[in-house]
């Protein structure tokens, strides 16, 4: 607040008339002066002041660059910027309470909504929780989203679905497990910190559909329509041809032809009942030509 430039009051003279004349003009000039300056406060002339009432000061034109209040009590408050890292805002009861870049709704108890932003990262948090205060849907900024209810929708869009939790998923404990993705329907059994493909089904770029049994034997490896076995798996194939099936890696194979009925089957042996089919006609076939030798000996 600029100083006061009225002088001091000047010496008595002795002469008590001249003396109250002067002391008149004196105190009405000070009064003037200090009226001016009550009137005219604004942040360039008060820097600090422990109290400030000011009933005649013009709110339409008041300006405060610069305040701490301890509280303040407001029916309508307009500001530009309000900086949260100073100032803190919470509801009457208690349950909205935003800070920095951190907004929070409580039931009074517990948490309900989060929403957050690290400062330092940069990362967004997003979180509901139930009336324990436990979570149960978070989101971040990197996409990560976690639902520990049920999820309806009439359409969902993924490049992968996993149905077990991601922390199974990583650490190779998932038990038995579907997942979907760019290359069929797969089930899956992880064990022994071991996951292998039990189960898959996949359609191949030319339309071929494939469905493959069991992992295999740990002999070798197949790849079956981008998917990597070993020997030992069961497959059914299908095309606009027919249909072929057999196990991975290994000779017995089933042909189902459609365009002319036929049905071939491969294989060192074919037993059906435990009888060896294909020694069976080879005996049969082997007697045939003796007989056709012995006749024909005899007709000689």
């Amino acid at each position: 607040m600029p100083n006061v430039t009225t002088a001091i009051p000047p010496r008595l003279s002795g002469d008590t008339a001249t003396d109250l004349v002067r002391l008149r003009e004196w105190g009405v000039a000070l009064v003037d002066e200090l009226n001016y300056l009550l009137s005219h406060l604004d942040v360039g002339n008060v820097m600090e002041a422990a109290s400030v009432k000011a009933e005649n000061i013009d709110t339409n034109t008041a300006r405060i660059e610069n305040a701490q209040i301890g509280d303040l009590s407001a029916d309508k408050l307009k500001a530009g910027t309000i900086n949260s890292n100073l100032v803190k805002v919470q509801s009457g009861n208690g349950c909205l309470h935003l800070e920095g870049s951190r907004i929070a709704i409580s039931d009074g108890e517990h948490v309900r909504f989060l929403a957050a932003l690290d400062p330092k990262t940069y990362d967004f948090d997003f979180l509901l929780c139930n009336k324990d205060g436990i979570p149960t849907t978070s989101l971040d900024s990197d996409g990560n989203a976690v639902f520990s209810g049920q999820v309806e929708s009439s359409t969902v869009y993924a490049s992968t679905i996993i149905g077990t939790d991601s922390e199974s998923y990583i650490n190779e404990t998932g038990g038995v497990f579907a997942e979907l993705n760019t290359t069929g329907l797969k089930i899956m059994h992880d064990t022994a910190k071991r996951r292998l493909q039990k189960l898959g089904m996949s359609v191949g770029d030319d339309g071929t559909a494939y469905m493959v049994l069991g992992a295999g034997n740990g002999e070798d490896t197949r790849v079956i329509n981008g998917v990597v076995y070993t020997n030992g798996a069961f497959k059914i194939e299908k095309n606009d041809a027919g249909a072929m099936l057999g196990l991975v890696g290994y000779e017995p194979q089933i042909f189902l032809w459609e365009d002319n009925g036929e049905l071939w089957i491969s294989g060192s042996r074919v037993r059906i009942n435990g009888v060896d089919v294909l020694a069976e006609l080879q005996a049969l076939s082997n007697r045939i030509d003796q007989i056709s030798i012995q006749g024909g000996e005899t007709n000689e």
